[in-house]
């Protein structure tokens, strides 16, 4: 197969990983991105030096912004023109006007059109409206979640469907353990963005009843003032570390420092917790899970960690408390590692998304996944 991905997650390079195991076997991809990409946590991003796929780079109308960056129409048109895909893989949310887009395209140029969609909660207004045309010119629907699935299906949906994770993790960069499991302190890493819906100020809250515990708060955010004064208020300074926001690479070498990964993610107006890349992460890092059950959580992690109700302070120190002995997060551990082998390794992913693709190709109306 000819395979153009059109999706701006790419600009980072280790994001990559499904599109060259996607190559190796096989097939031939164009990725098709911005050039630039104003993301929150590290500003203005530039697209990383890519020396195995081929690539296109677009100077993009208000990049950074999910819903209403577009690509320059002419320059898209002749690289799909001239690359002649047999599939357009359009990896930007349906409801947004980069996919109304790949949409027009798909369909002037006679290209199958394979979008993706992490939406898990009901669209509404113009983003439904944008939504309609590029779910009827799907020839099949590859989403994050069963949730985002069903989104789609209320959403007026009928392709095909395929649940699949949209990046992959490469376990050749886990280095191997860092410490043993029953060295002292235990430390319970929190990596994301620093505001409220990601809830480090959960973690912080459940530390006093969690004396074995020490926290290393990783990422940058609005709420980073707040976390540092309710660190203080709580008098934690000594068991909590704020490291701030770091590359993608560095994420597996921290994981291998944890004891346990913590996301205890809330819901709030307009956004539930999508997926949590840094869940298959800490998989195949053989870091014990603690998460909340939001959102996609419970379906990511399924039995290789604790869950916890949604701002549940008792609920996440009980846990940890569980995780206390070495024999309980070693059992996690192996079973985190055999779920990301199975599947979020890149090779994992890419070999569902062969799968997918080809059923695209042929018609094929099985869903997989839901």
């Amino acid at each position: 197969m000819h395979v153009a991905v059109l999706g701006h997650t790419y600009i980072v390079a280790a994001n990559r990983g499904k599109l060259r195991r996607l190559q190796r076997r096989g097939h031939r991809v164009l990725l098709l991105s911005p050039r630039l990409w104003n993301e929150t946590d590290f500003g203005l991003r530039r697209f990383e030096t890519e020396n195995e796929l081929a690539v296109d780079l677009f100077d993009c109308l208000r990049h950074g912004r999910v819903r209403r960056f577009a690509y320059p129409h002419a320059p898209l048109r002749r690289a799909l023109r001239a690359w002649r895909p047999d599939v357009l893989l359009a990896e930007t949310e349906p409801g947004g006007l980069a996919a109304l887009q790949a949409f027009e395209l798909a369909v002037a140029l006679g290209i199958p059109l394979v979008p993706f969609a992490w939406e898990n909660l009901p669209l509404a207004g113009l983003s439904r409206c944008a939504a309609l045309p590029v779910y009827a010119g799907a020839r099949r629907l590859l989403v994050g979640s069963r949730g985002a699935g069903n989104v789609a299906r209320r959403a007026g949906c009928r392709a095909p469907i395929t649940v699949i994770p949209q990046v992959g993790v490469d376990p050749d960069l886990v280095p191997s353990r860092l410490s043993p499991f029953d060295e002292r302190p235990l430390r319970a890493m929190f990596i994301g963005r620093l505001d409220r819906k990601k809830g480090a100020d959960v973690l912080l809250a459940a530390l006093p009843a969690a004396a074995e515990w020490r926290a290393v708060i990783v990422g940058e955010g609005a709420e980073r003032g707040a976390l540092e004064a309710q660190t203080a208020a709580l008098g934690l300074h000594d068991r909590v570390e704020f490291v701030g926001a770091i590359p993608h690479e560095q994420v597996p070498r921290l994981l291998a420092e944890a004891d346990a990964l913590v996301c205890p993610s809330r819901s709030t107006p307009g956004w539930t917790e999508q997926f949590g890349h840094v869940l298959a992460w800490a998989m195949a890092a053989g870091a014990p899970i603690v998460a909340s059950r939001c959102g996609a959580i419970p379906e990511v992690v399924d039995d290789c960690g604790l869950l916890i109700g949604e701002n549940d302070v008792a609920g996440l120190s009980a846990a940890l408390s569980r995780l206390i002995a070495g024999e309980a997060r070693r059992k996690l551990a192996d079973a985190g590692r055999a779920r990301a082998r199975d599947l979020f390794t890149d090779e994992a992913v890419a070999r569902r998304l062969e799968q997918s693709l080809v059923l695209a190709l042929e018609r094929g109306d099985a869903d997989l996944g839901l």
